[in-house]
């Protein structure tokens, strides 16, 4: 988990889609709030023009404005107070009456009340056309002398636009509406705007995803072809690939290319090092053999013989090596592209057999073919052939005398499965693998059986060229199966 997660924290294109996330978001966010205040900013002039206009029709038509309200004069009202009880109650009843000439008037009629800025908090009321000063009960919200224009005041705790003016006879008053719509409409915009980014953004990030991933997939398709190329090939990327990959990884992958240069001079000095120091070897190791066996012509006594006879298996071995060596560089040395063919298992089968079977008489080995023979691999025969030949010398060498070595072929899907089995001791499986290391050989210099320890790894080499793979598996009832996976020719 932990290194899932260190993975995802490395991946640039997670980093990318996080950072264009977070930008769509912040850019959403932006707008959102843009729009808010733009909203804002307009539903305010909109309502200051809407008061400059009406404002502009009370001077244009000379409307009536209600004068500040005054109340009959102390002289001409009496007050009289009339005591009533009702149930243990009692009620105050005030009642006005006018006295003019010794006669009793009806009361007047109440006065009209005068329109104020209260009336905006009290009913509710939209806009309001009102003197600048109002009745002598109402709260005073804009101070005397004060200049015509647009003003914002606190009305019983809510914000209100008001535009002061004056009529051509000197009459001031004032035309005033609640902010409340204001922030109504402003938060709507608000909302419907970050709903919107915020789906958007929903679209959006899905796409940044795709993008980034058609972007990566050249640089993920270039990772690939890497991987499939041969050990031994080692040519320029960008000249292979040049225009599928970003231009910004060209410092890197001419980092890489410079790279491959120095690794492909290092290993050509290492191969000719060994191709010439085997070569240089040959010369020496043929003369030794040369009078090596002009010395098995001479009369020598018996322990000259033994000797004689372990140094010429000596020189063979030698030889042997010097041989495989030059095969193994030859194998890893050879750039040219192989060529790929229809390749017949029963003729194969049939040139080892024919190759081989007087190393398998001497040692009284049953050498054949177990099974089918009627199949056509895609490969490359002499790879393919060289390959089946070294599995099969091992067999025949590590199996005991009166044993057995066969070759099978097997269909698995599109593929073949040849097989060498021998009835010898097997392999240890902590070395099914190792075995294919040059040089390597199990149990040492003290093996039994003399060999280069170069024999399977020419066959993993020569493998790896036509296009198959080898593996080593110990056998249930005893022995060693050497496989051979190849491709199957489909006519």
């Amino acid at each position: 988990m932990e290194s899932g997660k260190r993975s995802i924290g490395r991946s640039l294109k997670f980093r990318l889609i996080l950072i264009f996330s977070c930008l769509g978001f912040l850019a959403a966010v932006g707008a959102s709030l843009w729009s808010y205040y733009s909203v804002k900013n307009e539903t305010l002039n909109f309502i200051d023009e809407e008061l400059s206009q009406i404002a502009a029709t009370v001077i244009n038509y000379n409307m009536l404005i209600p004068k500040r309200w005054e109340g009959p004069r102390q002289a001409h009202r009496r007050m009289f107070f009339r005591r009533h009880h009702m149930g243990g109650n009692s009620e105050i009843i005030i009642e006005e009456q006018n006295i003019e000439h010794g006669r009793m008037r009806p009361p007047p009629p109440p006065p009209a009340e005068i329109p104020s800025l209260g009336d905006l908090s009290t009913r509710r009321f939209d806009i309001v056309i009102a003197p600048l000063y109002g009745q002598s009960r109402n709260n005073i919200f804009l101070p005397a002398g004060i200049a015509d224009g647009f003003y914002t005041v606190l009305i019983s705790d809510n914000r209100t636009r008001v535009f002061v003016a004056t009529k051509t006879d000197g009459e001031r008053f004032v035309v005033a509406r609640p902010l409340d719509v204001v922030n109504d409409i402003s938060a709507k915009a608000l909302n419907t705007s970050f709903y919107e980014f915020l789906a958007l953004l929903l679209i959006y990030i899905p796409i940044v995803i795709i993008s980034v991933n058609l972007t990566f997939k050249a640089v993920k398709a270039l990772a690939l072809k890497l991987d499939k190329r041969k050990e031994n090939d080692l040519s320029p990327i960008v000249s292979e690939h040049k225009g599928y990959i970003p231009s910004e990884l060209d410092s890197f992958i001419g980092a890489i290319d410079r790279l491959f240069d120095k690794v492909e001079e290092s290993m050509a000095v290492q191969q000719r090092f060994i191709a010439d120091a085997a070569h240089e070897m040959r010369t020496p190791l043929t003369a030794l053999s040369l009078q090596a066996e002009s010395l098995a012509d001479e009369d020598l006594p018996s322990k000259a013989k033994e000797k004689l006879k372990a140094l010429r298996q000596s020189i063979e071995r030698e030889k042997d090596l010097m041989n495989a060596l030059l095969s193994l560089t030859r194998m890893q040395n050879n750039k040219e592209q192989t060529v790929l063919a229809p390749c017949d298992i029963e003729n194969l089968f049939i040139s080892l057999i024919e190759e081989l079977s007087p190393l398998a008489e001497e040692k009284d080995i049953d050498f054949g073919v177990d099974g089918p023979m009627n199949f056509t691999a895609f490969s490359s025969l002499s790879d393919l052939k060289c390959v089946l030949n070294n599995f099969t010398v091992n067999a025949i060498k590590y199996t005991p005398e009166g044993g057995r070595v066969d070759l099978t072929c097997r269909e698995d899907g599109e593929f073949l499965i040849l097989e060498v089995k021998d009835t010898g001791p097997g392999i240890s499986k902590e070395y099914l693998e190792s075995v294919f290391t040059p040089f390597f050989r199990v149990g040492g210099d003290s093996a039994k059986v003399p060999g280069t320890g170069l024999g399977l790894a020419i066959a993993k080499a020569a493998a790896k060229r036509a296009g198959a793979e080898v593996k080593l598996v110990n056998q249930k009832e005893g022995g060693l199966c050497a496989q051979i996976k190849v491709k199957k020719h489909i006519a």
